[in-house]
């Protein structure tokens, strides 16, 4: 599950694991598909898989898992709600299409994740996030205030 974190911190005490070749099977909730796409598929990524072991916050930071440790475990949620507040300070729509542009990039060639936010761009620049986002970072307007999302079309 923790795989799934668009961002991953943790405290100095966490410990993780994939445990399931200790306990006779493979991974097979995604783990296996995911942890190596997050960190790689070096020797390293292969040990854990294949022994079972923990590994620690320090190892976990060392690999790209999680981006920071934070200094306490009682300032765990602190440091989680600063990025958030970070992140939720940006145009959604900025965020929405960036994520998606990471996602897709990922599993296709540069050209092709150039292609596919040049096209979710130019759908984004019919928003008025952009000139709020300006006007947010020229010092011209303090907070920006974005309109919700709208949810995604069923058709």
């Amino acid at each position: 599950m923790t795989c799934c974190a668009d961002v991953r911190i943790c405290s100095p005490n966490t410990v993780f694991s994939i445990r399931e070749a200790r306990l006779g099977l493979a991974a097979d909730v995604g783990t296996l598909q995911r942890f190596p796409k997050l960190v790689g598929f070096g020797s390293r990524v292969r040990e854990l898989c294949f022994t079972g072991e923990d590994f620690s916050s320090e190892d976990a930071l060392n690999i790209g898992f999680v981006s920071r440790i934070s200094k306490s475990e009682s300032q765990l949620f602190e440091e989680a709600n600063k990025i958030i507040a970070k992140i939720i300070a940006n145009s959604p729509v900025a965020v929405t299409v960036t994520k998606s542009s990471l996602n897709y990039s990922r599993d296709h060639t540069v050209r092709e994740g150039l292609d596919q936010v040049a096209l979710t761009n130019s759908a984004a620049l019919m928003s008025e996030d952009l000139v709020k986002s300006f006007m947010m970072t020229s010092g011209g307007g303090g907070a920006a205030e974005f309109a919700p999302l709208q949810p995604h079309s069923r058709l």
